[in-house]
Order: C-alpha cells, then sequence, then structure tokens
C-alpha cells in the first residue's frame, strides 16, 4: 500500500485523535482473523485459502517442498498482536489481488473524513474520479471494503431513512447502497503511522499542544467541531490551570478575528474556576472581548442573565454568528432563527465589524423570504451610509 501514498495523500490531511496503544493492543486482540491466522503459522489446516495467501504475503509463512513453513525470523510477530494486526494490514491488497493502490484510495477517503462517517454509494464516486461505473471496481471496491471490515479496520452501519434519502439524492440514485462507513481507531493509528513513515505531513491532536493559541488558531480554523474540542483539551491539560486561563485571555484581549475569540473562550472553559473568573475580568473591560465573554458566561450561568446589557447582547451574539460563519456553520443555524427571533435587528444594531458579512449571508440563505429580504435592505443601507466590512 505505502507505494500509492504519494499519489493519494497530495492533500493535506486533518488532525486525528489517536487512542492509547493499550486500547489498540486489545482492539487488535479481539480481531478473530488474527487467531485463524497465527492457527495457520502454528499449523493448523485453513479451511479459508484467503488466510493462508494472507500468512504467505505477510511474511509469516513460505513455502518449502510445496508446503508452508513458519519463517523463524518472524516467528515473533505472531506473538505481538499489534504488530501482527499492522502487517496484515499493510498486506491487505495482496493477499486478495486487488487493484493497485485500491485499499489506500479508500482508507485514505475515510481517514480524510474525520468522524464523518462516508456512504457506500458515493465511496464508489470518489474511486471512479468522475469516470464511467465499472462494474469491475465496485466488485473490487466491495470486496476490500469487506476484508477492511473482517480486519476490524473499519465499521459498517445502516443509514437512517433521513440519511439514505440524502444519499440518493447526492448520488442521484432511487436505490443506492443503504450503508456508510468509518475507520476505526486502529485503522486511524495504522494509516498515520505510513503516513508519517512516508514522510507526509499527518498531524495528531495534542501534538501542537505546545504552541500559542495565535499559532494554533489556524489549524483550529480548518478542523470539525470535535477536533476543535479535542485540541483545545489538549491545549489546555499541557498547561496548569493557571497558566492556561492567562494565555487564554490575553489571546481573547488581542484576538483579531470572532473565530480566535470562540478558540479563547473554549480554552478558558476548560480551565474551569479560575477561568470564569477570568472571563468576568475580561467582561468588565468591555469592548468586543467584553461582550463575548458576558455572553459566554450568560450561557454557563454564571452570570445573571438580567446583568447582561443590551450592547453585549447584540455585540456578543454578533460576534458568535461571525466565529460560526467563519467556520462554516453560520448558515445551518438560519433555520432555527425563524422563530420570533430578529436576527436582522441584532445584526444592524450591533455595530460589529462582521455585520455586513453576516447580513449578506442571511440575505442569501435564510428560509424565511421576509427575513431575507429586510436583511439585503438592511445590508444596502448600511453600505449607502458608509459602513465597511472587516475587510474593507
Amino acid at each position: 500500500m505505502s507505494e500509492t501514498w504519494e499519489q493519494d495523500a497530495g492533500s493535506e490531511m486533518p488532525p486525528v485523535l489517536l487512542r492509547p496503544e493499550s486500547e489498540l493492543r486489545k482492539a487488535a486482540e479481539r480481531c478473530p482473523l488474527l487467531d485463524e491466522v497465527r492457527g495457520y503459522v502454528a499449523g493448523s489446516d485453513a479451511g479459508d485459502p484467503l488466510i493462508a495467501r494472507w500468512a504467505d504475503v505477510s511474511g509469516l509463512v513460505r513455502v518449502v517442498d510445496g508446503k508452508h513453513v513458519p519463517v523463524e525470523e518472524n516467528a515473533t510477530l505472531a506473538d505481538d498482536a499489534l504488530r501482527l494486526w499492522e502487517r496484515l494490514y499493510s498486506t491487505i491488497g495482496e493477499a486478495e489481488s486487488l487493484p493497485f493502490g485500491l485499499v489506500a484510495t479508500i482508507t485514505l477517503t475515510l481517514y480524510r473524513s474525520g468522524q464523518v462517517a462516508v456512504p457506500v454509494e458515493l465511496l464508489f464516486e470518489a474511486i471512479e474520479l468522475g469516470q464511467a461505473p465499472d462494474e469491475s471496481t465496485r466488485y473490487a471496491t466491495s470486496v476490500a471494503v469487506d476484508l477492511l471490515e473482517r480486519l476490524g479496520a473499519l465499521e459498517k452501519r445502516t443509514a437512517d431513512p433521513a440519511g439514505l434519502a440524502l444519499i440518493a439524492e447526492i448520488a442521484g440514485k432511487p436505490d443506492p447502497s443503504p450503508y456508510v462507513l468509518s475507520l476505526t481507531p486502529i485503522a486511524v493509528w495504522a494509516i498515520n503511522r505510513a503516513l508519517r513513515e512516508a514522510g507526509m505531513d499527518a498531524p495528531v491532536i495534542g501534538e501542537a499542544a505546545e504552541k500559542s493559541l495565535g499559532e494554533l488558531s489556524p489549524r483550529l480554523a480548518e478542523s470539525a467541531p470535535e477536533i476543535i474540542d479535542a485540541e483545545l483539551k489538549a491545549w489546555t491539560r499541557h498547561r496548569s490551570p493557571s497558566d492556561a486561563a492567562a494565555e487564554a485571555s490575553e489571546f481573547l484581549r488581542t484576538a483579531r478575528l470572532p473565530e480566535e475569540r470562540l478558540f479563547a473562550l473554549i480554552a478558558l472553559g476548560e480551565t474551569g474556576e479560575i477561568g470564569l473568573e477570568t472571563a468576568a475580568g475580561i467582561r468588565a473591560e468591555g469592548g468586543l472581548a467584553g461582550a463575548a465573554a458576558a455572553m459566554w458566561l450568560s450561557e454557563r450561568g454564571a452570570v445573571d442573565r438580567e446583568t447582561i446589557t443590551r450592547d453585549e447582547v447584540t455585540l456578543g451574539m454578533a460576534d458568535h454568528y461571525a466565529a460560526m460563519n467563519a467556520l462554516g456553520a453560520f448558515v445551518h443555524q438560519l433555520a432555527d432563527m425563524d422563530d420570533g427571533f430578529d436576527v436582522v435587528d441584532l445584526l444592524t444594531s450591533s455595530g460589529h465589524p462582521d455585520r455586513l458579512e453576516l447580513l449578506s449571508v442571511v440575505g442569501a440563505s435564510h428560509p424565511d423570504r421576509k427575513m431575507a429580504k429586510k436583511a439585503r435592505t438592511a445590508s444596502f443601507k448600511l453600505r449607502s451610509s458608509g459602513a465597511r466590512t472587516r475587510h474593507d
């Protein structure tokens, strides 16, 4: 598989969470396939020809006088479940004579998706790369998926009715495959290890914990929510609560971007009581950071909601929406804002530096047509009065 990393791993890889080695070893030991391979190497008959081929290509046995005998220099491999699992994983495409690079393409597609399960139907399309559907390729892909599942490298689940309807819509098929796939922790570990050995940039959650929040933020801005939370937890654990709170509060004060303020507040939340006290001090200082801190404290019940001023509400909420917009989540929140909540009035009166950009998003994407029109009108009036975006 390693020969195809360069061609399949050209794009940047997302940070991944690696489980402790003890958990990985337990996962390897639980894999029934390892027992079958070990039994064959020890002299048992293999009812499945695949087991004999897999033991052969993995270097556990070799042919002597027409029979398989154990390879002495690899004898200890069978005793180490994790090493054996990794060896079997790395030779999976040879054991079943799959098309060159197919397993790497499948696993890297799943690796890039992170925590999001990939529908089998969309996996087919990714492998076909826009070419005409090829039944032989689809068959080989199905065989590879079955082998990966048998090895414990991936989990196959059935999509719920809503998910299946969405798959059908995206794939343009009335009856797509109902299965979705995701890598297991041991597969994530094996792929990450292989990528690093090949000299690829394959970041791991927590390895950048020694960096400052300013250095870490660009990486967080490109990550999924669960990755952001995991990275900031690791960042906080790398410091004492007081040091983490002090660094996060200083970053909150000097942050230029709304998503940076959000990251600082999430980090403060990981420091416990000292984080709440620190945020209260920033609130007292006022300004954009103070308003963001005020709304954050209010959401956690750390301050009486009645003490939050209107200016803090409008500016703090607008900053939160701006952060969500930067992270690609604001559009999805709009559907929940049409129940008597006037997001246009809030954004217009907030004075937030990103209010024009947010109003443009509301005007283009809000499900309530009247609210969308109101946002476009408000944006026009603000621009006419000389308002500028942060990027102007």
